[in-house]
């Protein structure tokens, strides 16, 4: 049996299995066996009676060991732009399965380009991913989100600008992915595993198409003000689904005296959605990744909105975009837009924005609002 054909029996044992059935009895006999590569140390992968069914059934995905000689992705950054996360892979393993799915006897990349990169320039033989197998309509339906890409010629023609063109990259690789995803939601009646993962992808590259879009438009409607507490917690609930599928850890406070204040809805909301982006994105390498959002009126025209991250380091020069990062680099070019959304939004209200390396390791973006009519 070759290494695809090992399924990951989502237990710390970690055995090779010839049938769904053997789950079950590896499980009474918790034998030990050699660590898996590509997998973390001490990592435990659930092995519930809802998980053997779902091995049982050819509809549902499971998770693989695949090696890495049989996995096509396209258009993967080089070693240098995911030294970090290789590092990272090296130490601890591949932390989330990487999303691939069954084409012409090989597998094919729906999400995870920067782990499949990183365990390549790690040399790891194998990796684990999320299996979907599509047959009849479910193959039609990724067929046909295959062909939902934007021609890169056409967007040069758009645009002459680089830094407009990597925005409109960006948001197409997303868009691409949400429909790709799509297809994961279609198979099965029983909801479960596939459907999870699926919505939770979809989520996630929702919100970041959706935020790119509004951003490069960089048009709002402010006729609706609300206090900012509210807009804190509409944008903490938009990271519900990459809370779940990266782990992300989200600390939100609000000090009484910072809540009162009432500010336009869709352009402050952007503005704190795209700095909790950044954060995030340059969270990519980093195993359990967490973010702070804090807001405190230290006078009372005086609001702060503060946006930190402890564990990436970052470039003095954060929040500008070079020529290299021009080509594309998702957490360069995020970093840059939502830095010039926030200062063109704290501009409006006599405020500031600034984005700073934190001694050691960490950012911190910094929203200042100065203006004392906002209060209610």
């Amino acid at each position: 049996m070759s290494e695809s054909d090992f399924i990951a029996s989502r237990d710390s044992e970690n055995l090779p299995l010839t049938r769904p059935d053997d789950l079950v009895q590896r499980l009474e006999s918790r034998s030990v066996v050699p660590e898996r590569e590509g997998l973390p140390r001490n990592y435990r992968m659930r092995a519930d009676a809802h998980y053997v069914e779902q091995l049982g059934s050819p509809a549902q995905p499971v998770i693989r060991l695949i090696p890495l000689g049989q996995i096509d992705g396209r258009d993967l950054p080089s070693a240098d732009d995911v030294l970090e996360l290789t590092q990272s892979i090296a130490a601890h393993g591949v932390l989330h399965p990487l999303l691939v799915r069954r084409r012409a006897g090989r597998y094919t990349l729906i999400a995870g380009r920067k782990r499949l990169a990183a365990a390549m320039a790690a040399k790891l033989h194998a990796v684990p991913c999320l299996l979907h197998d599509a047959e009849g309509a479910a193959a039609a339906a990724l067929s046909e989100a295959d062909n939902l890409r934007v021609d890169p010629e056409a967007l040069r023609a758009v645009d002459s600008d680089a830094a407009f063109r990597s925005q409109l990259d960006l948001l197409a690789s997303d868009l691409e992915t949400i429909q790709t995803s799509l297809s994961l939601l279609t198979p099965s009646r029983q909801g479960g595993l596939p459907q999870k993962v699926g919505a939770d992808l979809i989520g996630s590259q929702t919100f970041r198409a959706a935020w790119l879009v509004s951003s490069m438009r960089g048009t709002f409607d402010d006729s609706r003000r609300v206090p900012l507490g509210a807009i804190v917690q509409r944008v903490a609930d938009s990271f519900k689904a990459h809370s779940t599928l990266i782990g992300l850890q989200l600390e939100c406070s609000v000090a009484a005296g910072a809540a009162v204040w009432q500010l336009p809805e869709d352009s402050t909301t952007a503005a704190i959605a795209g700095a909790l982006l950044a954060a995030v994105v340059s969270l990519d390498d980093v195993a359990k990744p967490r973010v702070e959002l804090h807001a405190d009126s230290p006078q009372p025209s005086t609001l702060h909105v503060d946006v930190i991250q402890r564990a990436a380091r970052v470039s003095p020069r954060i929040g500008e975009l070079s020529d290299h990062d021009r080509g594309g680099r998702a957490d360069a070019v995020i970093t840059a837009l939502a830095l010039k959304i926030a200062r063109t939004v704290t501009a409006a209200h006599g405020g500031t924005a600034e984005l700073t390396p934190l001694k050691g390791a960490g950012s911190l973006l910094r929203m200042t609002f100065l203006d004392a009519t906002n209060r209610a």
